[in-house]
């Protein structure tokens, strides 16, 4: 279970990661060389190009064409047709699990539907008695096109158990109209996972034209399910409050 959560993390730091990667500026030069990076001049005399810490310099004769990668920028503002979120918190409030601030972590891509309303989906890692992963779709209203915003979101998902998860439960058996429990009897329980629902509200501030972070609170709902022997089920339901704070890519 450690090493497929490892996997998890990893991959959901990586992919904004490799996003930013993809966005470079692209010189062309006459003699069939390419240098990717960041463009810092181009004016009659010279090309001026930032790839992997190296500055290439070349007289403008040198250059065949440049391929300059163009965000959609509104000052002060910025638009862009999607962006990547990755964010960590707690879940606060005591609903019957032994921690009473489960950690969280979460990392979604979102594509523009309309005006600056967004739709996305992802994954994350969760850890009450069992750890868990939630894949959701999210859908996210930003009420101005600008730098700063408060928004709003809504999640809506499934807790995959990321482990067997036994948790040891005494059982009560019925029979006819009265219940017997037997005190010394344990039922190792499966984890079977369940829905989430979580609506909030926050904040966003870009400090670049790339990267922003954000803080977001909200109410967080979820079933946590579990299966034993003879057909025994528990549900366990978990109303929190949830307290996050991320990071914004596009």
């Amino acid at each position: 279970m450690k090493k497929i959560l490892i996997l998890l993390l990893s991959a959901l730091f990586l992919v904004p990661a490799f996003a930013q990667r993809g966005k470079k500026d692209i010189v062309y030069l006459k003699s069939g060389g390419i240098i990717k990076g960041e463009l810092i001049t181009n004016d009659a005399e010279i090309v001026k190009i930032n790839s992997s810490g190296n500055q290439w310099v070349f007289k403008n004769e040198e250059v065949d064409s440049i391929s300059k990668y163009s965000k959609v920028i509104n000052e002060p503002g910025i638009t862009e047709d999607y962006f990547f979120d990755t964010s960590m918190g707690v879940l606060l409030g005591n609903s019957g699990n032994n921690q009473s601030a489960p950690f969280s972590f979460m990392s979604s891509v979102n594509f523009r539907i309309n005006g600056n309303l967004y739709a996305g989906g992802g994954l994350g890692a969760e850890f009450f008695e069992e750890s868990y992963m939630p894949a959701f779709a999210q859908i996210q209203y930003k009420f101005r096109d600008t730098k700063f915003t408060p928004f709003v979101n809504l999640q809506a998902g499934y807790q995959v158990p990321l482990e067997d998860g036994n948790r040891n439960q005494i059982v009560t058996y019925a029979l006819s109209s009265s219940y017997y429990q037997y005190p010394q009897t344990n039922s190792e329980l499966n984890a079977e996972g369940g829905y989430l629902i979580n609506p909030s509200i926050g904040f966003q501030r870009f400090t670049s034209d790339n990267f922003g972070w954000f803080f977001s609170f909200g109410y967080r709902y979820h079933q946590l399910n579990y299966s034993g022997e003879n057909g025994y089920k528990l549900e366990t339901n978990f109303s929190r409050l949830s307290l996050k704070i991320g990071f914004i890519f596009n």
